[in-house]
């Protein structure tokens, strides 16, 4: 079954308006923590002060009162000296400092050392956070967006990423985040279209935290066959909700825009998986087409979505599925 863009954000809309401030609520730690689109920035800002005396000007990310000091380094281009500048208790000094080729060098040397030190530490510690932590959270905000999308979803959804195979969710996550940056690599359109390729990852998670990320990787790319370019539109079609997002100084993308468009992603993967299990083909669940599996071809007969009660022979989703 095609799926359109406008059916996709009708059901958004009425996921929306059904549950509302929860799924405000949601979005917003959603954005905050960065698992979503739309986050927000903090910019250091910067404190001009001017020395009347001096005519000089100094530029700091703060400088409160006098109470803590400041110091700037100069190169002349003229000579080997530098000018040393200080700004203490309010008070401003200049001294000329004589500095050899070498001793220059060895300066330089350890400033980009101590640089390198601290960028591989903060990205080090951003790494880490952003494996075991925002995406476990991103898995959670997926699940809630999806239950919210088939009915009412409880705010604790969010958790579900940590409270159900912990390990394996950051496992599938981090070999799927790897791929994308790999092909990244190469060029920037080929890592595009792996994100797209794997799009789903996170959304299959939601249902199957168990699943090996093989698996999912390939159920993935199985679910974004034909529908790479679609859903790259899809994201387009919210521009001009961003514009007024924007315009209304982020209000908007917070009330509306950013629930609005999680809903509608989360409708897509509904529609992409009750579509395929309709067709009849397999789904690997926990790394296996077995029987008995949550998607297997003869589950426990109760599936959510089963012609004949709460799970018929196709698994949870077979049969008659639910379609939009």
């Amino acid at each position: 079954m095609m799926w359109t863009r406008s059916r996709l954000k009708e059901v958004a809309k009425a996921a929306l308006h059904r549950n509302y401030w929860k799924i405000v609520l949601v979005s917003v730690i959603l954005v905050l923590l960065g698992c979503e689109t739309g986050g927000f920035s903090f910019n250091k800002t910067t404190y001009q002060y001017n020395e009347n005396e001096s005519g000089r000007e100094m530029k700091s990310g703060s400088l409160p009162s006098g109470k803590k000091g400041v110091v700037t380094v100069r190169k002349r281009a003229d000579s080997d000296k530098v000018t040393v500048e200080r700004m203490e208790d309010g008070e401003f000094q200049s001294e000329d400092v004589e500095v050899s080729f070498f001793e220059g060098l060895f300066i330089g040397f350890v400033a980009v050392t101590i640089f390198l030190v601290i960028f591989s530490v903060v990205l080090a510690v951003i790494l880490v956070i952003d494996i075991f932590l925002i995406n476990p959270f991103s898995v959670g905000g997926k699940r809630f967006m999806i239950k919210s999308v088939e009915g009412v979803a409880q705010v604790r959804e969010i958790a579900y990423g940590f409270d159900h195979s912990y390990k394996n969710v950051v496992k599938v996550m981090f070999h799927r985040e790897l791929r994308v940056f790999l092909w990244s690599l190469l060029l920037i359109v080929p890592g595009i279209i792996k994100m797209y390729e794997y799009y789903m990852v996170p959304y299959i998670l939601t249902e199957n935290p168990d699943i090996e990320y093989k698996a999912a990787l390939q159920l993935s790319r199985d679910m974004m066959d034909g529908n790479k370019w679609k859903t790259f539109v899809l994201g387009l079609s919210f521009i001009l909700w961003d514009i007024l997002g924007a315009l209304t100084l982020g209000i908007a993308e917070v009330f509306y825009v950013q629930p609005y468009r999680s809903l509608t992603y989360a409708a897509l993967y509904c529609q992409l998986r009750n579509t395929r299990v309709m067709n009849h083909v397999e789904v690997p669940v926990y790394g296996q087409n077995g029987v008995n599996g949550r998607y297997g071809v003869s589950g426990n007969g109760s599936g959510q979505y089963g012609a004949g009660g709460y799970e018929n022979a196709n698994g949870q989703y077979g049969g008659n599925g639910q379609q939009w």
